[in-house]
């Protein structure tokens, strides 16, 4: 197995100190089965791939644009990434060559035309296929940084056949969980993604203040999509009046083939 260096975003200083988001989590398990690529997590200075995750614009968000930090000797392919914020520059001190991304926003701001879309979270049942049974009626998904306080407030007063995701959780219970759920109800993005990737109806739940963002990622798959996703909505609005989940929009097999070839490292 061959062992690639790989830039994900991290909940800690380094990543893999500590639990990782859902999101982030699923480079590792895509690129060993579908791959055979065993990722080292590394620092965005010394990667060799970003993946997963609204990190096209990491570096500039947390160091600007520095001249004097400048690798060109060094290359950074960038596979079905996206922008966190639409004024995010995908600035990097490497060569940064672009192969796929998230969705026809990131597509704009990067410049390109005719390479391919969609988030690599699509192919997760390539490698784990939707469970046979339903064992929830509604998941829901806060995101990891408001999970601990959403589970004080609502855990004791969660309806019948409902239950709450941890996305610092096992990425394949995780995925599982979703897969095998009616409906999704995620303030997550990578919630309302693998939804769609398991063709389970989904709700898009709004979040708060403390999540990273101008909305920017959320309009970015959406426009991938092509269709509107129901929201964003508050917990307690879909608790008083149920919305009609939106429909999911399943991933084609030309998308899948497109992202599949699109792999850098292949």
């Amino acid at each position: 197995m061959r062992t690639i260096k790989v830039y994900a975003a991290s909940t800690g200083a380094q990543f893999g100190d500590q639990p990782e988001n859902y999101g982030d989590n699923l480079m590792s398990p895509l690129l060993r089965e579908l791959f055979n690529i065993d990722p080292q997590f590394v620092e965005m200075a010394r990667a060799d791939l970003i993946g997963i995750g609204s990190i096209l614009d990491s570096y500039h968000r947390r160091k600007g644009v520095n001249p004097l930090r400048r690798r060109p000797w060094r290359a950074l392919h960038a596979w079905g990434s996206g922008y966190m914020n639409s004024k995010g520059m995908a600035y990097w001190p490497q060569r940064l060559t672009v192969h796929a991304v998230r969705g026809p926003l990131s597509l704009d701001k990067i410049g390109l035309l005719n390479i391919p879309m969609g988030d690599p979270a699509l192919l997760l049942p390539l490698i784990w296929p939707k469970p046979a049974k339903t064992t929830a009626a509604v998941s829901v998904i806060p995101h990891f940084i408001t999970h601990a306080d959403f589970v004080r407030s609502h855990s004791s007063s969660l309806p019948k056949n409902w239950r709450i995701i941890d996305l610092l959780g096992d990425p394949k219970t995780i995925t599982e969980h979703i897969a095998s759920s009616d409906v999704v109800v995620s303030s997550s993005l990578h919630g309302l993604i693998v939804a769609d990737a398991y063709g389970v109806p989904s709700v898009w739940m709004e979040g708060d203040r403390r999540i990273k963002g101008d909305g920017f990622k959320f309009q970015d798959y959406i426009g991938f999509r092509g269709q509107p996703i129901a929201g964003p909505i508050s917990y307690s609005d879909i608790l008083h009046r149920f919305p009609e989940p939106t429909a999911a929009v399943v991933p084609s097999s030309d998308t899948q083939d497109k992202l599949l070839q699109a792999m850098p490292f292949a």
